[in-house]
């Protein structure tokens, strides 16, 4: 569920987050936790920082924001930082002063779309670790429910898909295939699976 609303997120590329941490999603979870929980204190320091124009620890505080949005992979505001934290070492603290509010009402934004899903309500939940003949197998039965219609079959099989894991973005494509199932996208999950299976189809 996390991952599927983190895809939405305009101004965070989850693959290359995901990679940085060796495709780990739980603690890729808890990276982007932590970057949430700090960044309400650095943007109170940005300001106070800019107020009494002490730009040695504005630097160092906007380097910062700059490395961890990198780190989970917000690209676009990565670059907003970089801006501030080369003109500070320039000296153009006219565009410090300037430009802070309103990278830190991005900021904000970005960190509130991050709050308002699962990342912080859910419980992590240990998931065993299954084979790829297994997922395999699994795949290929969701298929037949879904070209079949079968919602029941099919539900309890998503079910049964989201207690294990698979490693790295195959565990992102299955839940994205899970969530398609409750939408009753059936169509599209067989378009899916036909892909990720080499299942030909029939019209």
């Amino acid at each position: 569920m996390i991952f599927s609303q983190l895809v939405r997120i305009n101004d965070l590329n989850i693959w290359e987050g995901l990679t940085r941490v060796g495709c780990s999603q739980d603690v890729y979870a808890d990276a982007l936790r932590i970057f949430c929980r700090d960044l309400e204190k650095k943007c109170a320091d940005l300001n106070e920082f800019v107020n009494d124009e002490n730009w040695k620890e504005y630097a160092s505080a906007v380097h910062a924001i700059k490395g961890g949005l990198a780190g989970i992979g917000a690209w676009r505001l990565a670059q907003q930082a970089r801006d501030l934290d080369n003109a500070v070492q320039k000296k153009e603290y006219e565009f410090c002063r300037n430009k802070t509010e309103e990278v830190q009402k991005n900021l904000q934004q970005f960190a509130d779309a991050l709050r308002s899903g699962a990342l912080f309500a859910e419980e992590k939940i240990e998931r065993e670790k299954a084979s790829s003949d297994f997922l395999e197998k699994k795949l290929n039965e969701l298929y037949l429910y879904c070209s079949f219609g079968n919602s029941i079959e099919a539900d309890a099989l998503v079910k049964e898909l989201r207690t294990k894991t698979y490693g790295g973005k195959t565990d992102i494509i299955v839940e994205s295939i899970c969530n398609h199932v409750e939408n009753l996208d059936y169509h599209l999950v067989m378009q899916i699976l036909a892909e990720q299976l080499h299942i030909k189809q029939t019209t």
